[in-house]
Order: structure tokens, then sequence, then C-alpha cells
């Protein structure tokens, strides 16, 4: 054992020492940290939902954190209501977004918790801005993956983002193809 104190870090080996030290870490880490865990897994639920109600099986889960970051500290009671959502959708088996229409009827306090995930995900913020005054609610979630671009990520330039070098845009494009 005194032979590995010899050993560069990088290709230390895996002992049972450096498991249960790591172990123990984690261990320590998890029980004085409680709401890390909970976060963890009402984020996860959060991005389960999100697939559901977008319709979109591949969202990228550190968007789904920032968002749902986002929501919990605009609304306080924001993690009872998923909880809420998740449960009515469970117990409807509500499994198309073709019903939603009705599922919202059966559920009218529901539809504005469903509405605020979605537009979170199409807009890429959250929150109501506002031109008029120096401070509003509005908090940040994403440029890039906000799914209001897919339908016309070909031909639209993502605001903040330049598809090509600066000022390119004073040449028209050849087509949209090459754009």
């Amino acid at each position: 054992m005194d032979n590995y104190k010899d050993v560069p870090p990088s290709t230390e080996k895996l002992t049972r020492r450096v498991i249960l030290q790591s172990s123990a870490a984690l261990a320590a880490l998890l029980v004085f940290s409680p709401s890390l865990l909970a976060a963890s897994s009402e984020s996860s639920e959060f991005l389960q939902i999100s697939q559901f109600l977008t319709c979109r099986p591949n969202l990228n889960p550190t968007i789904a954190a920032r968002a749902y970051a986002a929501l919990a500290a605009e609304d306080s009671g924001f993690a009872e209501k998923l909880r809420h959502l998740h449960d009515a959708i469970q117990q409807d088996n509500f499994t198309d977004m073709s019903q939603f229409g009705d599922f919202v009827t059966r559920h009218p306090d529901l539809q504005p918790i469903a509405m605020k995930i979605i537009s979170a995900w199409y807009l890429g913020y959250t929150g109501t801005p506002s031109m008029n005054i120096l401070q509003d609610d509005t908090q940040f979630i994403s440029y890039e993956h906000a799914l209001m671009y897919e339908p016309t990520h070909d031909a639209t330039v993502i605001p903040s983002f330049s598809r090509g070098r600066t000022n390119y845009w004073v040449n028209p494009p050849s087509s949209l193809a090459t754009d």
C-alpha cells in the first residue's frame, strides 16, 4: 500500500479506501443537504411533465432545471401545484395532448400551471416582461432552446445569435437552403 504514495494522482488506482471516503462524503452531503435531493426529484418530475406537455421527449435537463427554478422563484406554491398536476395527469390517464381541452375542463385550476410550464419552454423565459418599468418579474431561461424557434429554425435567426460573420445580412442569401 505504501507504493501508492509515489503514484501520480492521475494514475491513482481505485481502492476500497477511496470508495469508502467517497461514499462517506456523498452520504454526508445528502444528510446535511436534504433540499438538494428534494430539488433533484422535483426537477426530474418537472422534466417529465414538461416532456408530456410540450410533446417533446428529448428536452434538455439543464434547461428544465433552469425553468423549474425560475417558475418556483416566481410562485412559492409551484412545487405543490406541479405535484397536483402530475397526480391529476396520472389519475385521469391523460396520455395525449389532443385531450388537453377536456383535461382542463375537468381541472380548471390546473390550466394556469400547465400553461406556465408550456410558455416557459416555448418563450425561453418566465414572468411577464414590461417595457414601461425598470423591473419586472421576467426570468431568462434560454434563447437557443426556446421551442418557438423550432418551426422556422432553417430560416429564422435566433435573437442574439448570428449565423454568419459581421454584417452577414447585407447581402441577401442565394437560397434559404444555403443561408
